[in-house]
């Protein structure tokens, strides 16, 4: 509530206030009920006075009615004279005219009212120049007829002094009242304020101060001394509560001490036992990880033996059992992580199509022999260049698909993204992942995603698992803000989704390629709706004009019977597996039809094909189910050559990787097949069990490459590659890369790796794929991204053929599949090979080594094409050299890559290529 003045006011002056002003108001009141009565009084006692004096003056008069015989009139007027109130006296006539009159002042005679008036009023109070006048009128009667009227006015003056002088009299008296009532109120407030006063100045004492020992002295026995009394006894009862609440403080103070050391001493025993866990999950990931290491690595070294159809059989389904078990040890390794809270997320730029396409491909074989479209889709106004976890990501779609892939008998698995919003560079997706599979009970959709769930009993026994992928994916998708569900009937398939928020860093797919198929005429054949949808949706996203159809049988009655005056397309795309035709036998008719005007033939395959067999049935290009949309457009535009074939070779590999490893492992199953893997792939191997001896290894010998497990006897991995990194700057030898190799996969692990100076890190169970993978880059003798690699599954290309000169499939390769591309830059090299090998022996003769470093790299630069893995090796050395200004040995290296050139000259020369673009 608003205060007002009076709350602010002491209450003793409170009280002064309260009773001056009522006993002011009611003496004001007095007075001037006093003063008005007075001036009624005097007023009255006026007019009675002229009434007289008018009525004597009448009396003295003649008694005829006539007027003329008042001889005396005006002289009987100026008696009045005496009074000295009187100002004016006038008799009128019967016609009101003025008889006679007498006035102090002449002037005044004007100032008479009507005699009309005055007869009707009898008196009349005026003011005039500050002065109450009174006017009366009196008749003279004769003989019952009035014959005259007396008008007298008098000043009230005398009246108006009188009554002043009263008011100010009394006016002074009720002064001297209030002022005799103040004294006298302070006089008996006193009794009353001072006992106030002193329960509130003990009050203040005991808020400031906090002391209850105090009390107020009881002064008598009215209300106030009652409120004092209970005063006191409040405070009795309060300090009664404050010393039992002050001993019940001491206790708890002495409890909280009690329990915040049992606490303290409960999260002592919590933080042993969480580093307990995490050291028991480094453990036992390292102690599952080594041997299905070595499980693994015997199996793929056992994939280049000689075994018969059903050996080879019984090894794909050890490879396969060995691959599910690692898929339930890294789920069990997940939950056990996000149990800990020991999950850390990262944000890198990452591309979400590469890493849809990536997923889906990885389930190609295992829906190869089956009735199962696997169909992956992104759409082209996607931005498709993030920042975010594309680690995270891609273990929750493939937790996804596998799933999908694992409980769906026939029809599709469809994984495709959506656009829900792109504001302000924030790109909110959501990923799909359905299936026409078995589906899921509605009872069992609200425990789906807990943890050690499954759809029941029966199912578990059949498809087996162990029923945490779907908690690791919910928990890691909510840990990055993001949300997951589920919809699903039984019988007719599932579809399970999520959504991430990721910030872009690029343009969509149709902002890119809008014009990359300009003008281009395609047609789709695909009896599966879906997987024509994407291919329409790619194609004009790139500019193409793009019509379907769902049967071979529609096909030909476009070409055979509606082609009258219609458009060839200029590339059709053939499901090898139609229902109705088979897509070899529509290629053969389409190819038959149009011998002159032949549309561009792709074949869309599943899994891996016959390089051979695909063009004897008349196509020039292939794209693979899951389509790639980079593979689409090349195949499209005439760069696409069909990259999973049969008839994997090593060699391939081998060709893209040279150079010295040296292996340090303690464990010898994974030390023996490790090196075996190393050396298939062409690499000097030397193998060290400790640290200790790795150590001394190193300081012997320079490695390209150091393969470093982390838990060894004697001395771990992070110790022997400090010492390893001291002894390069102290002898300031060449630095060596060292990649961690270990079976413990804690995201801490790496850190530490990193921290303690190794370059890239690698978790065991290592695949030959997956090693070549992270070897190449560190190789001074294999290619970076970019300048070649293998295929996303490892096999090579139709025409892989190996020469120990140069790899004419990975030349192909750079070239993007393009044969007349190959030949010119065979062309090429061969006009310029000995234009950069003088500029190179200029170099070496002048001593300059800025410019033997350029010489040397533009001939690695244009060995590069060919992948001549001796040639680029020896231009390779001369760059060294020159880049570390020492020229010593330079002239023998360069007769070394003379020698060589020439031998890549002699076969360059005799390929179909060179003699093709020569003619």
């Amino acid at each position: 509530m608003k205060s007002t003045f009076l709350n602010d006011v002491p209450i003793q002056r409170k009280m002064t206030l309260l009773s001056l002003a009522s006993t002011g108001t009611a003496l004001i009141l007095f007075l001037a009920l006093t003063v008005f009565f007075q001036i009624r009084i005097l007023q009255g006692a006026m007019a009675d006075h002229l009434e007289v004096l008018a009525e004597a003056v009448s009396r003295v008069g003649p008694d005829q009615p006539d007027l003329q015989t008042w001889n005396h009139a005006g002289d009987l007027l100026a008696a009045l004279e005496v009074d000295e109130d009187i100002e004016v006296a006038a008799i009128f006539d019967q016609d009101q005219a003025v008889a006679a009159a007498f006035s102090r002042n002449s002037q005044r005679l004007g100032e008479l009212p009507p005699t009309e008036e005055l007869a009707g009023q009898g008196a009349r109070l005026t003011r005039a120049d500050g002065v109450f006048k009174l006017h009366i009128y009196h008749p003279v009667i004769r003989d019952g007829e009035q014959v005259a009227g007396i008008v007298l006015v008098a000043s009230m003056r005398r009246v108006q002094r009188q009554v002043i002088l009263t008011a100010l009299m009394m006016a002074g008296g009720v002064g001297l009242f209030l002022v005799i009532t103040h004294f006298a109120a302070r006089r008996l407030q006193h009794s009353i304020t001072e006992p106030v006063s002193r329960l509130a100045v003990t009050a203040r004492r005991i808020a400031e101060l906090g002391d209850y020992s105090v009390r107020v002295e009881r002064a008598g026995r009215d209300e106030i001394g009652g409120l004092i009394e209970h005063f006191n006894s409040m405070l009795d009862a309060i300090q009664v509560r404050d010393s039992e609440l002050h001993q019940h403080r001491h206790n708890l103070e002495l409890i909280v001490e009690e329990r915040t050391e049992e606490l303290r001493r409960r999260r002592d025993e919590a933080l042993a036992a969480s580093q307990a866990k995490t050291e028991f999950l480094a453990n036992m990931s390292h102690e599952i990880r080594t041997p299905m290491n070595g499980v693994i690595g015997v199996l793929s070294l056992l994939n280049d033996a000689p075994l018969t159809g059903e050996y080879r059989r019984l090894l794909e389904t050890a490879e396969r059992s060995a691959d599910a078990l690692m898929h339930i040890i890294n789920d069990i390794l997940d939950f056990s992580k996000i149990d800990a809270g020991m999950v850390e997320f990262e944000s890198i730029s990452f591309d979400v199509c590469e890493l849809i396409e990536e997923v889906a491909s990885l389930y190609v074989d295992a829906v190869g022999n089956t009735t199962i479209d696997l169909i992956c889709y992104v759409p082209p106004e996607i931005v498709c260049s993030v920042e975010g976890d594309p680690t995270r990501l891609r273990q929750v779609l493939t937790n996804l698909v596998s799933n999908a892939v694992k409980f769906t008998q026939q029809g599709q698995v469809f994984l495709r993204v959506e656009s829900i919003e792109l504001v302000d560079q924030k790109q909110l997706l959501r990923f799909v992942v359905s299936d026409t599979g078995i589906g899921i009970p509605d009872h069992l959709m609200p425990r789906l995603f807990e943890k050690f769930t499954q759809a029941d009993g029966s199912i578990t026994r059949h498809f087996g698992g162990t029923g945490l992928g779907l908690s690791v994916c919910k928990q890691l998708v909510e840990l990055q803000g993001g949300d997951i569900g589920v919809s699903s009937r039984e019988g007719e398939g599932a579809k399970f989704w999520f959504v991430l928020q990721f910030k872009t860093s690029g343009e969509s797919f149709r902002q890119k390629m809008q014009a990359e198929l300009s003008g281009l005429r395609i047609l789709i054949v695909d009896d599966n709706a879906s997987s024509r949808m994407v291919f329409e949706s790619y194609l004009k996203a790139a500019g193409a004009q793009v019509s379907s159809c769902a049967s071979g049988q529609e096909v030909l009655t476009r070409f055979f019977q509606d082609s009258v005056g219609a458009a060839v397309p200029d590339a059709v795309l053939i499901d090898r597996q139609l229902a109705d035709i088979n897509g070899a036998d529509l290629a053969r008719m389409i190819k038959n039809h149009c011998p002159k005007n032949m549309p561009r033939l792709v074949a869309i395959v599943s899994g891996a094909v016959n390089g051979e067999q695909i063009r004897q049935e008349g196509f020039q290009a292939v794209v693979h189910q899951p389509v790639r949309r980079c593979q689409l457009l090349d195949a499209i535009s005439g760069c696409g050559v069909a990259k999973r074939t049969e008839g994997v070779t090593e060699q391939a590999v081998r060709a893209c990787l040279a150079g010295s490893v040296l292996l340090v492992d303690d464990e010898p199953i994974n030390q023996k097949v490790a090196k075996a893997i190393l050396e298939r792939f062409g690499l000097m191997v030397r193998t060290a069990s400790h640290g200790k001896e790795a150590i001394e290894l190193a300081r012997q010998f320079d490695f390209d490459v150091i393969l470093m497990d982390i838990q060894m006897p004697e001395m771990s991995g992070y110790e022997a590659t400090e010492f390893i990194r001291a002894g390069e700057l102290e002898s300031q030898r060449r630095r060596s890369r060292i990649i961690a190799m270990t079976a413990n996969a804690m995201n801490s692990t790496k850190i530490r790796c990193l921290q303690s100076g190794m370059d890239d890190f690698i978790s065991k169970p290592i695949k030959p794929d997956m090693l070549a993978e992270r070897l190449r880059p560190w190789l001074p003798g294999g290619f970076k991204d970019g300048e070649v690699g293998v295929d996303s599954d490892g096999r090579p290309p139709v025409e892989s053929q190996v020469d120990t000169v140069w790899d004419r499939w990975q030349a192909l390769q750079l070239a993007d599949g393009d044969e007349d591309l190959l030949a010119e830059l065979i062309t090429l090299f061969l006009q310029r090979r000995q234009l950069l090998l003088d500029r190179i022996g200029a170099a070496i003769e002048a001593g300059d080594p800025a410019l033997l470093d350029d010489a040397a790299h533009a001939f690695k630069g244009a060995v590069n094409h060919f992948c001549a893995e001796q040639v680029r090796r020896r231009a390779l050395a001369l760059e060294s050299k020159g880049k570390n200004g020492d020229l010593d040995g330079a002239a023998e290296i360069f007769q070394e890559l003379a020698a060589e050139s020439e031998r890549l000259a002699n076969h360059l020369d005799h390929r179909p290529e060179a003699v093709s673009a020569r003619s």
